[in-house]
């Protein structure tokens, strides 16, 4: 994950709706372009990867996605179409997707419809870890999302990992902890078991 400029976007205040004595606490530290999405498309038909495409307001060019990892058991398998709210006429989009990576490879978070029986939220949620912008999520409604394909068979499937989940959380803390230049004995992190290695903008140690 890189450092410098894109963490130091991410750390102001416009990319999280917080104070100042709120804005250490970095576990609520995440890229959150809900309100900039125009519509997209995942696929996860593929075991294990995670494809697709989305549009938001403020950038020219889709965002394309190759993602490592699964949907939620609830839509496992299926291709998922995303109808945003976005608008693109929107004087803020660009300010606020500044430094959104065009490309998004990294690893599938809490990705779901919120269809029943719920392994996660009842609502739709989705959720990765890029290796350039960190985590980003979108909360969207059941309206909003168009399940697409065949489901695998429910009872067949593990549901999705709880504890990669909290290593892909830890990851995402350690590698803020390090931008932020804290003291590597601080940068460990829920689902991380050593601390995390400074790296310099070539990626060396």
């Amino acid at each position: 994950m890189r450092v410098g400029n894109r963490w130091t976007q991410m750390a102001r205040p416009a990319h999280e709706d917080v104070t100042s004595e709120q804005r250490p606490e970095v576990m609520k530290m995440a890229w959150r372009p809900t309100q900039y999405l125009l519509n997209g498309e995942l696929d996860n038909s593929i075991p294990g990867k995670v494809t697709g495409w989305m549009k938001f307001a403020g950038m020219k060019d889709r965002v394309t996605f190759d993602l490592e990892g699964d949907f939620h058991r609830d839509i496992r398998g299926t291709r998922i179409c995303l109808t945003g709210d976005g608008q693109e006429e929107d004087t803020e989009a660009a300010s606020y997707m500044e430094g959104f990576a065009q490309h998004q490879t990294g690893k599938a978070g809490d990705i779901t419809a919120g269809l029943p029986p719920h392994d996660y939220v009842d609502y739709p949620y989705i959720e990765w870890y890029g290796d350039d912008n960190g985590r980003v999520v979108l909360e969207l409604i059941p309206e909003q999302v168009k399940v697409i394909g065949n489901l695998l068979p429910w009872t067949q499937q593990e549901p999705v990992s709880r504890e990669q989940q909290a290593k892909n959380m830890g990851k995402f803390l350690g590698d803020i902890a390090c931008a932020v230049d804290l003291p590597p004995e601080r940068a460990i992190c829920p689902g991380v078991t050593h601390a995390q290695q400074r790296t310099d903008s070539t990626g060396k140690e």
